[in-house]
């Protein structure tokens, strides 16, 4: 319940293809009571030919993400806007998906208009270059908190909340790791978006020269393979199964994450549920979700310093099953369950 009344929920999905099955934040769906508005899995004739004629909206849209599966998941969502009952519109992406069903406040005015939005406000002002159509909305949930002034900037700090990104605990767990008799200390990378892919290549270049004591599974889109083609502590992997990317997360010691920014981070939180201790970039997007006693923070762009740390963690046996399950405890705390309630208590707030 919503103040006095019910609110139908609808939630505006969207499927990032390189997201593991388990990851993504499309996931809030399984937890929260809500219709969902997919996008689109099969283009007959009469969607493209509709998406034709309203070309126009996706020209105008001043967004580099706004395509056609983003205009044809907001006529979706138009076609309920006006059934009876007020009503909840929640788009999980909003760089990617909302832009014009704001203007049905004018028609009519009872429903209202959530976005979660989840760049950094650097990144945001280059994808998202026209943001009027931001002032329409009811409320902004962000993932981090550095993200806070700039979206209270656009519509007011009364209509801006910040909620966690989740992650499924129950998915990505530990498991006992075997004796490791050679003495290998190895490390994890996932990922692509805003990954500093220069430090984390010349990170395991330092320490290849120490011998065979570090090696780096790095799972990424091939097309960033060329950073580590030389190394030969590097093992590389991209377009894995679910079931192999949660094997590497619980087979290795801990995850190296070097960053040039960010706010949330699935990689990060999935690492930290399977008991990694956390190496990463000194940001405030990375402190939203860790804390010292999970995490080795260094300073951007610095690969001696992450090397440092990767070495603290390889000689530091204590150490390292400290933070294990430090990071396993604090990953916890961004369960999809707490991240339903939470993003619930906002909807009944902006309804009230």
């Amino acid at each position: 319940m919503f103040g006095r009344k019910a609110f139908q929920v609808n939630l505006i999905l969207k499927r990032m293809s390189h997201h593991a099955g388990p990851s993504g934040y499309d996931r809030l769906a399984d937890f929260l009571e809500a219709r969902r508005i997919a996008p689109v899995s099969r283009w007959t004739f009469g969607k493209r030919a509709l998406c034709r004629t309203l070309r126009s909206f996706i020209n105008h849209s001043g967004s580099m993400w706004y395509h056609r599966d983003s205009l044809y998941s907001e006529i979706s969502a138009a076609q309920k806007w006006f059934r009876k009952g007020p009503q909840i519109f929640h788009f999980l992406y909003g760089e990617n998906t909302y832009r014009h069903l704001g203007l049905l406040k004018l028609l009519y005015d009872r429903n209202i208009v959530v976005c979660t939005y989840h760049v950094p406000p650097q990144k945001f002002r280059k994808v998202v270059r026209d943001q009027n159509h931001i002032a329409r909305l009811d409320a902004v949930i962000v993932v981090s908190t550095c993200q806070l002034d700039f979206f209270s900037e656009l519509i007011g700090p009364e209509r801006v909340f910040y909620v966690p990104h989740g992650v499924d605990v129950d998915y990505f767990r530990p498991k006992k790791k075997k004796a490791n008799s050679a003495n290998v200390f190895c490390s994890l990378f996932v990922g692509s978006h805003l990954r500093d892919f220069e430090t984390m290549a010349e990170t395991a270049r330092l320490l290849e020269v120490g011998g065979n004591s570090f090696r780096f599974a790095v799972v990424t889109s091939s097309k960033f393979h060329h950073y580590f083609q030389d190394l030969n502590n590097v093992e590389l992997f991209s377009s894995i199964t679910d079931e192999k990317l949660l094997s590497l997360y619980q087979d290795v010691d801990a995850l190296a994450l070097p960053i040039l920014d960010g706010t949330a981070n699935n990689s990060l939180l999935e690492a930290m549920a399977c008991g990694l201790p956390i190496v990463s970039t000194d940001l405030p997007g990375v402190r939203d979700y860790v804390n010292h006693t999970c995490a080795l923070l260094t300073p951007k762009s610095d690969p001696h310093a992450i090397a440092e740390a990767v070495r603290r963690l390889h000689e530091n046996i204590g150490l390292r099953e400290k933070m294990a399950i430090a990071s396993r405890a604090r990953s916890l705390d961004f369960s999809w369950q707490r991240v339903a309630s939470k993003t619930q208590e906002i909807y009944e707030q902006v309804s009230a």
